[in-house]
């Protein structure tokens, strides 16, 4: 491998772009371009970034109108030089040797290296058919459905994956990959060391899900597998609207989304494939009360808490 592009779609991030920006110039990798598209930005991003970009021939900026992280993903992808492109979000790091260990794992008979594959429970191969990583993906295993830590051949990163609205920005990572996933028959590298380092995840901390959100992104999510394939992966695609109603259920009152579409069409589909919805599920969603369910929510997670301590 030669040089790897590393993307950073940054908005609002003069707090941490500096630090996100040293992490990749810093990769133990011989060859490394970073580019940052600067989506918008009213704060101090712009200068900051000008001036990382002045100081370093190896960094490209380049400023655009606010048109949301997906569209920033896009231009830097056709701003890229490398055969191979990953992507780090602003107020993330890079361990000094991310690329190195994502390039190790790249061959010509892949196009896709997922790295973190130590979130994959139960999984060790170096090598995943793609017929078995689209079920992965599809069911949201791990880190699958974000799209940093990973590595792409730059040639299946088309303007398809990144084409969604502006407003989403709660779970359209997860479009992104079921449209990659079904665009190439290529297996998957996995690299099974840490190549991430996640900052605060504020995004999912201050959004508040509604039904109509939930059964927005569900059509794009849909529409997102070949219509051929949508029987085969309905059960996966049961578990995840699943665990949108339970995040719905969380937000808003039962009224506002017990007999809306997107919770009607999911009982449908659950009671024509005969899938088994968990007593625990089952039994959160049907508490009357929101402060209930949220209760419910925080005794569950202190308990996952403690077990894992």
């Amino acid at each position: 491998m030669n040089r790897v592009s590393v993307i950073v779609p940054v908005y609002q991030g003069e707090a941490t772009i500096a630090a996100c920006a040293r992490s990749v110039l810093s990769q133990d990798y011989s060859s490394v371009e970073l580019i940052i598209v600067d989506d918008g930005s009213t704060d101090g991003t712009v200068s900051l970034t000008d001036r990382i970009a002045a100081e370093d021939d190896r960094v490209t900026v380049v400023h655009t109108a606010n048109r949301g992280r997906q569209a920033a993903r896009l231009r830097g992808v056709e701003l890229a030089t490398s055969e191979w492109v990953t992507f780090v979000d602003a107020d993330d790091r890079l361990p000094v040797d991310a690329v190195s260990k994502l390039a190790k794992a790249v061959t010509d008979d892949v196009d896709i290296v997922f790295g973190n594959g130590y979130s994959l429970r139960g999984e060790s191969r170096s090598i995943i058919p793609m017929d078995d990583f689209r079920h992965m993906s599809v069911r949201g295993d791990g880190t699958i459905g974000v799209p940093w830590g990973t590595l792409y051949r730059r040639s299946v990163l088309t303007p398809y994956l990144f084409d969604q609205p502006k407003d989403f920005y709660m779970g359209e990572d997860y479009i992104f990959w079921l449209r990659l996933v079904f665009s190439t028959e290529k297996p998957v590298a996995v690299v099974f060391d840490n190549v991430y380092d996640k900052g605060d995840d504020t995004t999912s901390a201050r959004f508040s899900w509604t039904a109509d959100y939930a059964y927005q992104i569900q059509n794009y999510r849909e529409q997102s597998i070949p219509r051929d394939k949508r029987e085969e992966y309905i059960h996966e695609t049961i578990a995840d609207r699943l665990a949108n109603l339970c995040a719905v259920a969380l937000c808003q009152r039962r009224n506002s989304w017990r007999n809306h579409s997107f919770t009607l069409q999911l009982k449908a589909d659950i009671v024509r494939t005969a899938y088994h919805v968990p007593l625990s599920t089952r039994i959160y969603l049907s508490l009357p009360s929101l402060w209930l369910r949220k209760l419910c929510h925080r005794t569950i997670n202190l308990i996952r808490i403690i077990a894992v301590r």
